[in-house]
Order: C-alpha cells, then sequence, then structure tokens
C-alpha cells in the first residue's frame, strides 16, 4: 500500500535539502616575488605532475638531509562532547580565572588560527608555461639540488617522468642589469673569494627583454675577477657556473657545481647516461683564448656553409648539363 502524499512530499522535501551543494572556496594563487628563493623545474607538458613530482623528489631528500619537516605535522585537537576544542575551553577558563579581557583572547585565538603554517617547498606561478618555481625556507637551496643529482647520477634511478631540468635558486631579482649585477654580488663572495677555479656564465631568457647580453656577461666575468683574479673561463666543463634565467618579469639567479658535467642539471638525461666525464682533465682557457675559439669555431661553420653551397652549385650544373644532353639527343632522333 503506497504512502499517504503528504508523508511522500516531506521526504523529497528532505532529499533536496541534503543535495545542496557547498560553497565553493577558491585559493589565491601566489606569485613568484623579487627576494624569494627555491628550486627552477621545466617540463615539457603537464605542469601539474611536474608539481607533484617536484614536491615528491623534494620532501624526500630533504628529509634525508635535514629531518622531517615538522611544520606541515598539524598538531591533533581533542574535542569535547560538544564539538568544542577542549584546549580552547581550557584556555578560556584560565584566561578567565586571571582576570584577563575576553577581548584579549578572542584576538588571540583569531591570530593563532590566522597563522599559516609555512611548508618548506611551495609552489608559485611563473608567468611562464612549463616553467614552474617551487619557493623554499631553506637559506640555500644548493645543497640539496646538488645532493639531489648526485644520486641520481650515481644511481641511475630515473626520479621523474615529466620533470626534467631542476635548478637551484639563490636570488630573484628584477629583470635590469642593475638590478641582476647587484644581486650577484651578494652571492659571489661565498663562491668566488676562494682558491682559483674554472668558470662560466649560462644566460637564458623566455621573453624578449631590453637587456644586452654580451655587455652583462662582461660586467659579471669582470666581477667574478674581481673576486680573485686567477679565476679562468672554461666553457667545455667549468666547475661553477652562473645560472641566468630572464623570466616574464624577473630574474632567477644562481651559482651551481659542474652543470655540464651533469647534463645541465637534465634529471632524465642524467640517469639514462652511462657515466659523467671527470673534470681534471679539461683545458683551461682565458677569455682571449675562448674568444679565439669562438672565431675559429664561426670561421669553420662559415667554411661547411660554403661548402655546402658549391655542392649545390655542382649538383645544379651536372643536372642541368644532363637535361641538355637528353634534349640534343632527343632532337637527332627525331631528326
Amino acid at each position: 500500500m503506497a504512502p499517504p502524499p503528504a508523508k511522500r512530499r516531506k521526504v523529497q522535501i528532505q532529499y533536496r535539502d541534503n543535495k545542496r551543494k557547498k560553497p565553493y572556496k577558491a585559493h589565491k594563487k601566489q606569485f613568484l616575488e623579487s627576494g624569494q628563493r627555491g628550486f627552477l623545474a621545466t617540463c615539457n607538458s603537464n605542469e601539474w605532475d611536474c608539481v607533484k613530482e617536484c614536491y615528491n623528489i623534494l620532501n624526500q631528500y630533504a628529509d634525508v638531509l635535514y629531518g622531517a619537516d615538522e611544520g606541515e605535522i598539524k598538531p591533533d585537537r581533542k574535542k569535547d562532547g560538544k564539538g568544542h576544542d577542549s584546549n580552547a575551553v581550557i584556555e578560556e577558563e584560565g584566561s578567565t580565572d586571571d582576570g584577563n579581557d575576553i577581548a584579549d583572547d578572542l584576538q588571540k585565538q583569531i591570530k593563532a588560527t590566522k597563522e599559516k603554517v609555512k611548508r618548506r617547498f611551495q609552489v608559485v606561478e611563473t608567468g611562464v608555461s612549463n616553467c614552474v618555481f617551487i619557493k623554499t625556507v631553506l637559506e640555500n637551496p644548493v645543497p640539496l639540488a646538488l645532493h639531489i643529482i648526485e644520486d641520481i647520477a650515481k644511481t641511475k634511478k630515473q626520479a621523474s617522468r615529466y620533470l626534467t631540468r631542476l635548478i637551484p635558486v639563490q636570488a630573484v631579482c628584477s629583470v635590469s642589469k642593475e638590478g641582476i649585477v647587484k644581486a650577484a654580488a651578494r652571492i659571489c663572495d661565498k663562491y668566488f673569494q676562494t682558491e682559483p677555479t674554472t668558470f662560466s656564465i649560462v644566460y637564458n631568457k623566455s621573453y624578449k627583454h631590453n637587456i644586452d647580453r654580451e655587455n652583462l656577461i662582461k660586467e659579471l666575468a669582470t666581477l667574478i675577477h674581481a673576486k680573485n683574479a686567477d679565476h679562468k673561463v672554461d666553457l667545455k666543463h667549468p666547475k661553477k657556473t652562473f645560472f641566468i634565467q630572464l623570466l616574464k618579469n624577473l630574474c632567477c639567479l644562481s651559482i651551481v657545481d659542474n652543470y655540464v658535467r651533469y647534463k645541465k642539471y637534465n634529471l632524465i638525461e642524467l640517469a639514462r647516461a652511462e657515466e659523467c666525464p671527470d673534470n681534471t682533465d679539461t683545458e683551461v682557457k682565458d677569455d682571449k683564448e675562448a674568444a679565439n675559439d669562438g672565431e675559429v669555431v664561426e670561421a669553420k661553420n662559415a667554411e661547411k656553409v660554403e661548402e655546402k653551397i658549391v655542392y649545390k652549385d655542382k649538383k645544379r650544373l651536372a643536372e642541368t648539363e644532363g637535361s641538355n644532353a637528353k634534349k640534343t639527343i632527343k632532337i637527332a632522333a627525331d631528326s
């Protein structure tokens, strides 16, 4: 026997109330800012998968070097029978016993709830596609990145599928010659006020900027030689590499070790490589020799281009002579 219409209508109303959608809270995006430090990650596609792999790799190796991240662990708060926080109840009771004002207690509770737990690694927007930045609270991200690179080079285990390059960033500054040189001066003392070593400067950009590349590289080289005049330029296998990456409106700077030896910090290529070459047999050259080598390479390339042009001209000449010979044979046969 069917239920009366009144009860059926009541059930339908209750069902509709349960199906109401919860309000959506949009998360605010965090953007890359000057003064931050972290890791610059690149990928070919699937940026969110790249971010997940960055979190997994960085947290895995950071736990080994620095221990577990206690900042991300949230304390378990016990609730009483009414669903309220027992710790908050105890604090309120203690405050009333001490005679403190209720307004002060409320302000303390609001401040405690608004305090965000600082994560060890947090993704921020760069404004460049397939380019991810993971900011960190670590004072220097270079040791962690070098530990990851050396472990992958030793074990030959591919740790990522979408993440290709992972480069530490020690300073983020504005895209200007003065800002880059000023930020570079702050990080050069630790790495170049040492014994003579070999170095190179890598300059990359994602957008078109009004910065003269050659003048900037010369000024940075002068800055490095000011720390120690015996430093030499080595473009093949430098021990130190000054890395510069120009993004949309900010610039990332870092000084990394064995950049060329470790496949330009490409995790996938590093896992596939059979053996990384040592830096013992590298040829050290000064600025003039490096410039002369560049001129020799350009001259060789020009000779190759000329040879290709001459070969194409000879090939065309042979084809035209062959076609003319065929025409003369055909005319003789017709006659």
